[in-house]
């Protein structure tokens, strides 16, 4: 064995197999970003508002797999395993070295096993533009209405 393979051997013992880009998956639950359909924080999965946006992901991607971190809030944690078991979608639970959650922490994603490369992940700002343009389909255009008229108007 030559002095690098001794130095490597030694290194792998001591701190474990290197891995690739650890920081990314502490924060995506133990994914990449490039596989991520959808992640939320900790504020959003407390209300019930994004589900029928979820189940809408999870049947568009049936084989994706919902990891849930195990320091948000039971109701939490049981509200979104009902719903990917209503959706037959795989889900596990995802420990973290943090004691409690902030508002600001991802505590749920939703992923799959090879890479997607969405743009945009968040629910959030995924959720208002899908709103907005519902809102934009189901106005009356305005009509327009000539100087005169807008004059003499009785």
């Amino acid at each position: 064995m030559t002095k690098k393979d001794i130095q490597d051997y030694l290194d792998k013992g001591m701190y474990g197999a290197p891995q690739i880009k650890p920081d990314e998956r502490r924060k995506y639950l133990g994914t990449f970003r490039e596989r991520v359909v959808f992640a939320m924080v900790s504020i959003e999965t407390e209300s019930t508002d994004y589900d029928a946006f979820c189940l809408e992901q999870f049947k568009k991607y049936p084989t994706g797999t919902l990891s849930i971190n195990a320091n948000c809030s039971l109701k939490t944690q049981n509200h979104f395993m009902k719903l990917a078991q209503q959706a037959h979608i795989n889900f596990k639970m995802v420990d973290s070295d943090e004691d409690k959650l902030a508002s600001d922490e991802i505590a749920m994603v939703f992923s799959l096993e090879t890479a997607i490369n969405l743009k945009d992940i968040s629910v959030k700002k995924r959720n208002f533009s899908l709103s907005k343009k519902e809102t934009t389909d189901t106005q009356p255009p305005k009509q327009r209405t000539g100087l005169l008229t807008r004059l003499f108007k009785s």
